[in-house]
């Protein structure tokens, strides 16, 4: 039995079978799919005897849930409070967790299988812990948000699996956290055998809403399971599947486009193996003059017979199917490109009203929201244990930083326009160039006018 069946049997809700197929049949293909896997990824092997091969993967759908996630939290990106003491103390547990390392790995798998969840718990101090789709169910919900889930994990002790289901959900008590151990198999297990601190249930008091966050990509797959997303590539497995049959052509082309000469029988040679068979070859080294006899001329010739490489074709349609996959999962045409792209400065994503820009303001609008309850966690948690002072602040937003660099030549081009219009003035335009101050760019411009540079 699988970790989501177990889960699963662990929910008190109705329309469970639903939600099993929802698990074990979507999510469980997106990580394939993400992971390299997919049912198109063997292929039948040519020759008599046949069998299959492994085609050769693009792995487009990572690439395109990696580009997402640089996209949607880039560097320099930090929560941020009003209060000082508040930001201070958030800044603190999210670097005791490494928050901004593991987290953009984190949002990679929520856009791959559609969604995870951040849960803050206390060991020893508050902690964060990351949980992808594929170990996590919701148990109460409704049209605001998910307010009860059971998370998963596989535990190992004495020789023997087991797996630690945790079920935290809101009711009149407050935040109610049940713990169960079950065998592999399917059977309960008794909790001291393997964590004799860990208490079967706990419950506190005064909260309304649970100690975990779910992030959801994409939209629910299931009407009732509306809070659930689905993976960003859900609607395009056939581009994903295209792009790996004209990546696998490709590599064909170079191994059965490898050189082939053609020479006449008469310049085979053959020698006789361990086992008594003969092998015949075509000694290159071979400058030894021979007399022939023959009618036609072209009986004694050697022919180059290689085929010409369909290289630029290849690279044409993988092209134009990666461009899909950016319209199918809401990138602008040439995110993907594996050449120079088309867009340069964040202004001009906004300029131009772009499906990428769009898409970031979407998802980062996701993510802002998330966050700002996982601070709130955070925060609460804090003061429960008296890190926190009780007058500090519970509420923190987060400020996104521009991941989009702008290069050089963009960066030049602009300036001049702006000193050619009369906007700013020579040593604005020589700072912005050079990324100098007014100062050095005021001696610059004096060496400039003296004509020594």
């Amino acid at each position: 039995m699988g970790l989501k069946e177990m889960l699963l049997g662990t929910r008190r809700a109705a329309n469970s079978s639903e939600l099993a197929a929802f698990y074990t049949d979507k999510i469980a293909r997106w990580d394939e799919i993400y992971r390299g896997g997919g049912d198109w990824r063997y292929t039948r092997r040519g020759g008599i005897n046949g069998g299959t091969r492994r085609v050769a993967a693009l792995n487009a759908a990572k690439a395109v849930c990696a580009e997402l996630s640089r996209l949607c939290f880039s560097e320099g990106t930090e929560l941020i409070s009003a209060d000082p003491e508040t930001e201070r103390f958030l800044a603190e547990v999210l670097k005791e967790n490494g928050f901004y390392d593991r987290f953009p790995d984190f949002l990679e798998k929520v856009f791959a299988l559609g969604g995870g969840a951040v849960k803050v718990y206390w060991d020893g101090g508050i902690k964060l812990d990351f949980v992808t789709a594929d170990c996590f169910v919701p148990t109460k919900w409704d049209g605001r948000g998910i307010y009860g889930g059971a998370f998963g994990s596989f535990v190992t002790s004495g020789g023997k699996s087991y797996i630690l289901a945790e079920i935290q959900e809101v009711t009149d008590e407050g935040c109610v956290t049940e713990n169960r151990l079950m065998k592999t198999d399917g059977g309960r297990a008794e909790l001291s055998e393997v964590f004799p601190e860990l208490l079967e249930r706990s419950v506190i008091s005064g909260l309304t809403k649970p100690m975990f966050v779910y992030f959801g990509a994409g939209s629910g797959m299931l009407p009732q399971c509306a809070p659930l997303g689905s993976s960003v590539f859900a609607g395009a497995e056939d581009t994903l599947k295209n792009l790996d049959i004209v990546f696998d052509s490709l590599g064909r082309e170079f191994v059965l486009g490898k050189k082939r000469i053609i020479v006449p029988y008469y310049a085979v040679r053959g020698e006789y193996d361990e086992n008594g068979d003969i092998k015949r070859y075509f000694d290159v080294n071979d400058e030894v003059f021979q007399a022939r006899s023959a009618s036609d001329n072209d009986e004694l010739k050697i022919f180059d017979n290689t085929a010409e490489l369909r290289v630029a074709e290849h690279t044409e349609a993988i092209a134009s199917l990666l461009d899909l996959l950016c319209m199918q999962t809401g990138l602008s045409e040439g995110s993907l490109a594996y050449r120079d792209g088309t867009i340069k400065t964040a202004a001009e994503v906004v300029s131009r009203n772009s499906r990428t820009y769009r898409t970031q303001s979407f998802y980062r609008r996701m993510i802002s929201l998330g966050m700002a309850s996982v601070a709130e966690n955070i925060c609460l948690l804090g003061k429960m244990s008296g890190q926190l002072g009780e007058g500090a602040a519970e509420t923190a937003s987060l400020k996104f930083a521009d991941g989009v660099s702008e290069d050089e030549g963009t960066r030049t081009d602009r300036a001049i326009k702006l000193y050619s219009a009369g906007l700013i003035s020579r040593e604005r335009a020589l700072s912005q160039i050079y990324g100098i101050s007014l100062e050095e760019a005021g001696s610059m411009k004096g060496e400039i006018d003296d004509g020594r540079a």
